[in-house]
């Protein structure tokens, strides 16, 4: 049985695979670009052997009627659903298993509306691949059971994959992050933070899930 997992945004989604007890990692990012200094954690993450970083295009046309911008925000989220979609294919079958971590309730705004759009559309395209259902759990819950504090902060969940007992190229360069001098764990860089989630939810589903 394969699980995916996923941490959805639309600036960093990322997702964990687990295939046959090996974990694959990805992380879906706006307007990559490796020669870039905002990027450079990305590539460096890149290179390792299990994680697959992918960029897509959010550059949005200015002063765009509303309409306009709206019908731009449905094709965008389309556009990012399907790059999604594409790279999971490989890992889906008819025993595939997807979890979702919920929204957080106190989110609000024009920004919180664009996260709803974006995430309906990859979920929409899931179904159609996959005929399979989609769980979505509650982040305090998936929070408690990775870290053992549902209000834990990002330092804290990353904290906690950082101190796991397993060999994956991923976590041992977490290991050696918060090992370092120059660590801040108020101030994880992303994606680090949304991988350790997207690992944190699949533990989660395995729990509940059999």
């Amino acid at each position: 049985m394969n699980r995916i997992s996923v941490d959805f945004s639309i600036n960093s989604t990322a997702i964990c695979v687990e295939d046959s007890n090996n974990i694959e990692w990805f992380n879906f990012v706006p307007n990559l670009d490796f020669d870039k200094k905002a990027f450079s954690l990305h590539k460096k993450l890149n290179e390792l052997s299990n994680v697959h970083i992918f960029g897509y295009n959010r550059n949005k046309p200015k002063d765009l009627e509303y309409s306009d911008e709206q019908s731009w925000k449905i094709n965008n989220a389309d556009d990012l659903a399907e790059l999604i979609i594409q790279r999971m294919i490989p890992y889906i079958d008819d025993k595939t298993t997807f979890s979702f971590e919920g929204y957080s309730f106190g989110s609000k705004g024009n920004s919180f509306i664009d996260l709803i759009t974006y995430n309906t559309f990859l979920k929409a395209k899931i179904v159609r691949n996959s005929c399979q259902p989609i769980q979505v759990y509650s982040p305090k819950a998936v929070k408690k059971f990775f870290s053992g504090n549902g209000n834990a902060s990002k330092g804290m969940m990353v904290d906690t994959l950082g101190n796991l007992n397993i060999d994956d190229p991923f976590v041992s360069y977490v290991k050696e992050l918060i090992g370092g001098s120059d660590y801040n764990p108020d101030k994880v860089p992303k994606p680090i933070d949304d991988l350790t989630d997207a690992y944190a939810i699949l533990q989660y589903s395995k729990r509940v899930v059999s």
